[in-house]
């Protein structure tokens, strides 16, 4: 108990809390000005015909074009008050909720990271960020300690290191050690320059162990004072390995990573060496004796972080097992695969994609193209998830009948991939009308054909 309260309530230099702020703040404005210029709001919001929602989300419905346009200049002020550390407090909520509803209202648009900014914004609502390097030090009449609780800095530790060690977790899965996934990868990387310097076969085992091995002893590697400079040189090679060799998907994310590691650093060496090139001795000097920890918090206040801490950690080291209880492949049926950092664990190359209608009065059968209904994106995106597919066939019934009068139509779909380098098999029982079946991933879910297993 002893540790687990000097984890949460040792007081810390407040420097690195800081710095992190103006890095993701940063960040957060580049990832704004990118939404308004892919046009965000339209073309994964409102544009779309139907969105897909998460199972306990079918509340968040798109507002207004100009609402949500409204939404997205807010994000983007918020992310820059940030930065500045100006109204943090309020920049920091705003920002939690209007991210979060740009990133959940369909779940063809989830991402790891995504969900990672997430919940670093939220735990940054509670934290005491903007104390230092801020214009709220600048403006305030009197002055800021420049000490915090050691959570503010640890809970964001305890964040990344999740990410590394579940993402290394779930390579353990066939879907990474058995199947052709590193292969398939190889061979649509974006550059050739690892396949220059190894042997397809080789570069297959160094990518599957090494990033493997990588994911569930990074974290490890970067709290031990004496392997950080080592561990932070192995996260800037695996980010530029992912980002400009690999992948041309992860946006900003891998130089967010790598900024992400002045976390593991002890924060007031650092801030004495920023302070240091930054800022006047007499400056630093007078800062320093200024700054007194606020000690009064009472024994209740204190058990309260204590409770609130506990049961968003527990949530985090749980919840990303939920798939033992619900599913043996993940990846496969859909099921718990998100919010699980199981992050690049498959790949599916459609093959055949038709859909076919049936009037149940009539007996009559008619071809439905499916892709029309939805985005390129969201199509991208939606093999990922058998259940969209049964959204999609409800949706298409449901618009049926109240603009055609056609009433409970029978709706199938023939959908074959090829997964993670398998040989092309069904993902859907074409012979099950998909306006039946419940979205519900609790409930029965055998018209999802099974998995056929590797060779």
């Amino acid at each position: 108990m002893k540790y687990i309260h000097k984890l949460v309530f040792k007081s810390i230099d407040v420097s690195i809390v800081a710095i992190f702020r103006i890095f993701f703040g940063m960040f957060m404005t580049y990832q704004m000005i990118y939404y308004y210029e892919i046009d965000y709001t339209f073309q994964f919001i409102f544009g779309p015909e139907v969105l897909f929602p998460y199972q306990g989300l079918e509340f968040l419905q798109p507002f207004s074009l100009g609402f949500l346009k409204v939404i997205h200049a807010g994000l983007l002020i918020s992310a820059i008050l940030i930065t500045l550390g100006f109204l943090y407090r309020y920049a920091m909520i705003f920002f939690f909720v209007g991210f979060s509803y740009f990133s959940f209202i369909d779940k063809t648009l989830y991402n790891n990271h995504i969900y990672l900014i997430a919940l670093i914004a939220f735990v940054m609502i509670f934290m005491n960020a903007d104390r230092k390097y801020s214009l709220r030090v600048k403006f305030s009449k009197k002055p800021l300690s420049k000490l915090v609780p050691a959570w503010q800095q640890n809970i964001l530790i305890f964040l990344l290191s999740v990410v590394y060690f579940y993402g290394g977790i779930s390579k353990l899965s066939p879907n990474w050690l058995d199947s052709n996934l590193v292969g398939y990868t190889i061979d649509q990387a974006q550059s050739s320059v690892l396949t220059n310097l190894f042997p397809k076969e080789t570069l297959i085992m160094l990518i599957k162990y090494g990033g493997l091995i990588f994911d569930l002893s990074i974290a490890f590697i970067l709290l031990n004072k004496r392997t950080r400079l080592f561990g932070v040189i192995l996260v800037v090679i695996f980010s530029y390995t992912n980002n400009s060799i690999l992948f041309d998907d992860i946006g900003i994310f891998p130089f967010f990573m790598i900024c992400a590691t002045i976390l593991f650093f002890d924060s007031k060496k650092v801030g004495n060496y920023v302070d240091g090139i930054f800022m006047s001795k007499s400056t630093e000097n007078s800062e320093e004796q200024e700054a007194v920890l606020d000690q009064n918090e009472s024994p209740k206040f204190k058990k309260l972080t204590l409770i609130c801490i506990f049961l968003f950690v527990a949530f985090q080291l749980v919840f990303p097992l939920r798939h033992h209880f619900l599913t043996t492949n993940p990846e496969w049926t859909g099921i718990a695969q998100k919010f699980s950092w199981r992050m690049k664990m498959q790949s599916r190359n459609v093959t055949q994609f038709t859909m076919s209608l049936v009037d149940r009065a009539t007996s009559q059968r008619y071809n439905l193209d499916g892709t029309t209904f939805v985005t390129r994106n969201q199509f991208m995106h939606m093999p990922e998830d058998p259940y969209t597919f049964v959204h999609l066939a409800k949706y298409i019934s449901k618009k049926l009948y109240l603009e055609q009068g056609l009433v409970n139509p029978i709706i199938k779909a023939d959908l074959q991939v090829e997964f993670n380098g398998m040989p092309t098999q069904h993902m859907l029982d074409p012979r099950i009308d998909l306006t039946k079946m419940d979205e519900d991933q609790f409930s029965d879910n055998q018209w999802i054909s099974e998995f056929k297993g590797y060779q």
